[in-house]
């Protein structure tokens, strides 16, 4: 959500002090999306795996149109997100493109002790989907696909997902791989000692 509301902000569809209260009762914005809570958020979303079905039936209403679903290894857990990927399958949708943020972890501890997803590959290509798996961190690679998604569109004849590996809290040494840092909020020398080791 964070990574969202970033981008909201670069884009100029919302201004960074609209942030300032993020997270408490009276925000707009919370751990997941909220429906009108800003121009481009049309749908409440998060852990629940609901973003994939909505992208699907927005993707086969405007075949014209390209879309991105986001989901998380966790959402992975949901019954709703293979419902999706099967109808993403059965209707050959092209027009979406979804990246999985394969970190490793979910609320309070790791995917594997939680649910297993893997071996996400073998599962998502045997639906008759385009699946690779690549270095979420490798930002020149993720342009590259996206760009391709974008620009490629007669090359494209299968929905396509990308699984993305990912470190959870990359580039902070306190919080990489450390699943409390789902849900923790920073404190002022955290705070500090993480933007020096990103810096």
């Amino acid at each position: 959500m964070l990574a969202w509301l970033v981008t909201l902000v670069r884009v100029g569809e919302i201004n960074s002090q609209s942030l300032n209260d993020f997270y408490s009762n009276k925000s707009n914005f919370g751990g997941h999306p909220k429906k009108n809570s800003s121009k481009s958020i049309t749908w409440s979303t998060g852990s629940l795996g609901h973003g994939l079905s909505v992208v699907c039936g927005k993707a086969l209403a405007k075949p014209e149109k390209k879309y991105f679903c986001i989901l998380g290894d966790g959402e992975m857990n949901e019954g709703s997100v293979w419902e999706g990927l099967m109808f993403l399958s059965q209707h050959q949708i092209s027009n979406v493109l979804v990246l999985i943020d394969n970190n490793k972890q979910e609320s309070l501890s790791k995917t594997d002790e939680i649910l297993s997803i893997e071996c996400l590959e073998k599962k998502i290509g045997g639906m008759r989907i385009s699946v690779e798996r690549i270095n979420g961190h490798q930002i020149e690679i993720l342009i590259k696909e996206i760009n391709h998604f974008l620009n490629d569109s007669k090359t494209l004849k299968n929905p396509r997902v990308l699984i993305c590996d990912t470190v959870k809290g990359k580039g902070v040494s306190f919080m990489e791989k450390v699943p409390m840092w789902h849900h923790r909020k920073l404190k002022e020398n955290e705070y500090l000692k993480a933007l020096k080791e990103l810096s």
